[in-house]
């Protein structure tokens, strides 16, 4: 814990409650319930808006839901905003989109190798693979298999692709090359959802997220072509209903990737479009240190509907 800046405006309680009201929420925390957390984030960030508001609305939340939460906001036409963006969370699925991005900057102008069926068997399926687990040919192309770990989070799928990159450290080695040096993956799945409490394998920080999701979809760092194909799979994302999309209204188009783990862990990470609007990059990640703790996708729904009504 980082004590409060004894310079910092105080907030009351009556914003706080507000912003909660907006979210869909009620603090459950007396006034003298004064946890002395701040926004944290990785060195070398960009500057970071001061937003004591919703600082103090997301310790809130993580007191009413018994979560450690991390967000990270850029873009938007607006200051950086962070808030724990600094500190270590499991990744999940989240390692998929880097995965996939491995792959097409690497081949993404090969049209015969995505068109290439991979073999694979019964041995290979592992939990939550609802395309590969009903497949009736034992093959796919690298098309097909993007779209599954994209598209539904198709864990057989991601460890198929890591396979065709070279293994999970490929994934550590292409986040490093997009400046996100904290973020690394070192299992397969199901493996790398254990999310033990300060187990740093598979983890990443919520600002090295915001800047990868950011480098492949808006700063076309591995290529254009790499861009379009992650934004037309990641744009009709089956799997995050009950988190971002359940914070947002109609206006927003959502390019994002879904994660969960155990110790009830769940992130959402994307990039939201507005007409005549900047792009903003938004990236939740939450964590527990219970075993028996739940997904609380309504905890980042909430998170969402904090984000956009500050």
């Amino acid at each position: 814990m980082t004590p409060r800046d004894a310079t910092a405006p105080l907030v009351s309680r009556r914003s706080v409650l507000a912003l909660l009201a907006a979210a869909g929420l009620t603090a459950a925390c007396s006034p003298q319930d004064t946890d002395p957390v701040v926004a944290a984030t990785a060195s070398g960030s960009a500057p970071t808006a001061a937003r004591p508001d919703l600082d103090e609305a997301l310790r809130d939340l993580e007191r009413s839901r018994a979560l450690t939460v991390g967000v990270s906001v850029r873009g938007g036409g607006r200051a950086d905003y962070g808030y724990r963006a600094g500190e270590r969370f499991p990744m999940c699925s989240l390692f998929k989109p880097l995965a996939v991005g491995a792959l097409l900057a690497d081949r993404a102008y090969d049209d015969a190798y995505w068109a290439r069926e991979i073999a694979f068997g019964p041995e290979d399926v592992v939990e939550n693979s609802p395309v590969t687990s009903a497949t009736t040919t034992w093959r796919m192309t690298p098309t097909q298999l993007a779209d599954a770990a994209l598209r539904f989070s198709d864990n057989t799928a991601g460890n198929l692709l890591l396979r065709e990159i070279g293994g999970p450290t490929a994934v550590t080695s292409f986040a490093a090359s997009l400046g996100a040096r904290a973020t690394r993956l070192d299992r397969i799945e199901p493996q790398l959802n254990e999310a033990t409490p300060g187990d740093d394998r598979d983890t990443s920080t919520p600002d090295d997220v915001a800047r990868i999701y950011g480098a492949l979809l808006l700063e076309r760092r591995a290529g254009a072509l790499t861009a379009a194909r992650l934004g037309d799979w990641m744009l009709r994302s089956t799997t995050s209903g009950k988190r971002f999309r359940a914070g947002l209204d109609g206006t927003y188009e959502l390019a994002d990737k879904t994660g969960a783990g155990g110790y009830g862990v769940v992130n959402d990470a994307g990039v939201l479009w507005r007409p005549a609007v900047e792009p903003t990059t938004l990236v939740v990640m939450t964590r527990t240190d219970s075993p028996s703790a739940t997904w609380d996708d309504e905890a980042v729904a909430a998170i969402t509907r904090l984000v956009v009504a500050s």
